[in-house]
């Protein structure tokens, strides 16, 4: 496994896990489960979907390019 870092969520892939963004470390890593792409079907808003770190909200975690993008993202990827 190596640590690497991005500034873009186009860099993802599914199965990474994301440890840090913006230099603030997450105290669960978020694993990536789709990268980049439309949020829903036809849908022009895309976005990148992620493991809930608590399972048992039943939230469904997106991050969006504009609120992501420019700053950096340590990840894990295999």
């Amino acid at each position: 496994m190596q640590t690497i870092t991005i500034h873009r969520l186009a860099d993802l892939r599914a199965g990474d896990r994301i440890l840090s963004h913006g230099g603030r470390a997450y105290r669960t890593p978020l694993r990536v489960t789709s990268p980049l792409g439309p949020i829903e079907f036809g849908s022009p808003v895309r976005g990148v979907r992620v493991e809930n770190p608590n399972p048992s909200s039943g939230i469904e975690w997106v991050l969006y390019p504009s609120q992501m993008d420019g700053r950096p993202m340590e990840i894990e990827r295999h």
